[in-house]
């Protein structure tokens, strides 16, 4: 299975995930246009995507579903609740296009998928965690969270990689511009995940097998990749864990794409 992150910030995030002739990507909140271009960069095409899989309506994450509605023949998986509601009352699906889910598995050609609920300020915003059928290899996508439930913890428990979010560095966002109420919205539990937090959910989901920690949607405002990526390195060295042989830690980006992992291969 190939993952690779595309975009992810408060711009735009989107996820590409492949393996054989199945490819799925993780929301499309980056434009039609850039979404083409990304693609390509990375060596894969726009007409080759099987599925979109939305985590939640937040114009950072659907940005580019009207077009591709309209433009593609490609499946979109909506939980149930989102795809009654008003939120996505503009976009136009294609009949048979649009697909219903609730937090039951489901499988878009050889992967499987697997909802779960997170805490945000949306309708009814899930996480994935995604696998090849009948294998135990899997990645987990945990953004746009702003506190971590039990049951967040369990649903990513065992996976080898996770896109987890890393969102603001306090210091950072208490000091900074931003009007107070926003400040609260992203510091509360329906906002976003600090480095802090953050953190805090990695060293669990270390001791459950997780070897890779791919720091996502770190906010351009509120932190740096810097503050995001030493947090978890002054950790496991503390813990005496070697970089890139026990734990691995990469970013994604919100202007370029990043890493091609295989997680079999690789992790």
């Amino acid at each position: 299975m190939q993952i690779i992150n595309l975009a992810s910030g408060s711009k735009g995030n989107s996820t590409l995930v492949e393996y054989n002739e199945t490819r799925i990507l993780i929301d499309a909140g980056i434009c039609e246009k850039k979404l083409k271009s990304t693609l390509n960069e990375v060596g894969n095409d726009l007409s080759k995507i099987n599925a979109i899989c939305v985590t939640h309506e937040h114009i950072d994450h659907i940005r580019a579903l009207s077009a591709l509605a309209k433009k593609t023949d490609i499946d979109f998986y909506v939980h149930e609740k989102l795809a009654s509601s008003p939120a996505l009352k503009e976009i136009d699906f294609k009949e048979g296009k649009l697909h219903i889910f609730s937090n039951n598995k489901f499988v878009i050609g050889e992967l499987e998928i697997q909802p779960f609920d997170i805490s945000h300020d949306a309708v009814a915003p899930v996480g994935f965690v995604v696998n090849v059928c009948g294998s135990k290899s899997k990645v987990g996508f945990a953004t746009d969270l702003g506190v971590v439930f039990e049951s967040v913890k369990q649903a990513l428990a065992g996976v080898k990689m996770v896109f987890l979010e890393s969102n603001y560095d306090e210091k950072m966002l208490w000091g900074g511009s931003y009007p107070y109420l926003i400040k609260k919205r992203i510091d509360g539990v329906k906002g976003h995940l600090s480095n802090f937090q953050s953190l805090e959910l990695a060293k669990w989901l270390f001791e459950q097998g997780t070897k890779c920690f791919v720091l996502s949607h770190i906010s351009e405002n509120n932190n740096t990749y810097e503050l995001a990526y030493v947090n978890y390195v002054d950790y496991f060295e503390s813990q005496h864990l070697m970089l890139d042989k026990d734990v691995f830690i990469r970013l994604s980006f919100q202007n370029k794409h990043g890493n091609k992992f295989s997680l079999k291969e690789d992790f």
